[in-house]
C-alpha cells in the first residue's frame, strides 16, 4: 500500500474518505481566502489622518469628524465635543462649556468656590475633574480652572451670577482636585445667537 498525504492508497480508492479531505481542503482555502479579504479591507478603510485641534481657522474639510460651532455671523464659537458641549482655546488653556444653540453659552446661575482659609479669604479654587479646564458660565462670568492641584479646602461660598457672594461656610476639609478659579468675560468673544455646528 502506498501512503498519500497519510492515507493509504486504500483509502484513496474508498470513495467517501477523499470527498470529505476535498471538501475540508476547499472550506480551509474559502477560510483563508476570507481571512485575507478582511485584513485588505480593514487595511484600506482605516483612517490615515487622525482629528485634530488647531486655532479654529480650518474648515475641518480636511477630516469629516471636526466639527466646529459658529454664531450667526460664522464667528468661532468652540469644537464640539457632543451635541452641547464644545471646547475653546482661551488664554492657552483648552476650555469646555455647555452652549445652547438659540440661548447661547449656557448660565448655570451660580458657583462654589473653594479656599484654603476658613474665613473665604485668599486664592479662590474651583472643582477641576476632566483633562480640559471645566468652563461654568455665571451671569457675565466664565469660571474656569487654569491648573490641576490635589487640595483640602477648609472653606466655600457660593457666587451667584448677579455677582451676589453668598455666606462663607466651613467646607469638608476632604481632598479634591481644583484648580485656580480664573474668569473671562462671554461678552469679550463677541459672539451672538443662534449657534450651529459646521465642518
Amino acid at each position: 500500500m502506498r501512503s498519500v498525504f497519510g492515507f493509504s492508497s486504500r483509502a484513496q480508492s474508498d470513495p467517501i474518505v477523499p470527498k470529505a479531505f476535498r471538501s475540508t481542503s476547499k472550506r480551509m482555502c474559502l477560510y483563508s481566502s476570507a481571512t485575507f479579504l478582511v485584513a485588505v479591507m480593514g487595511l484600506l478603510l482605516t483612517p490615515t489622518s487622525f482629528v485634530r485641534a488647531d486655532n479654529g481657522n480650518s474648515t475641518g474639510h480636511g477630516d469629516p469628524h471636526v466639527f466646529r460651532v459658529i454664531d450667526k455671523h460664522g464667528k468661532f464659537v468652540g469644537y464640539s465635543l457632543t451635541d452641547n458641549l464644545v471646547a475653546r482655546e482661551i488664554n492657552g488653556v483648552w476650555v469646555t462649556f455647555y452652549v445652547h444653540p438659540a440661548l447661547g453659552i449656557f448660565d448655570s446661575r451660580a458657583i462654589y468656590v473653594q479656599y484654603l482659609t476658613t474665613d473665604c479669604t485668599g486664592t479662590r479654587y474651583i472643582s477641576h475633574y476632566s483633562t480640559f479646564a471645566e468652563g461654568t458660565r455665571v451671569g457675565s462670568t466664565l469660571y474656569y480652572p487654569t491648573d490641576t492641584q490635589v487640595l483640602s479646602p477648609r472653606s466655600l461660598r457660593v457666587i451667584s451670577g448677579n455677582g451676589e457672594e453668598g455666606v462663607c461656610s466651613p467646607a469638608s476639609d476632604i481632598p479634591g482636585v481644583y484648580g485656580v478659579a480664573t474668569t473671562i468675560e462671554v461678552d469679550s468673544f463677541g459672539l451672538e445667537v443662534p449657534f450651529k455646528a459646521t465642518q
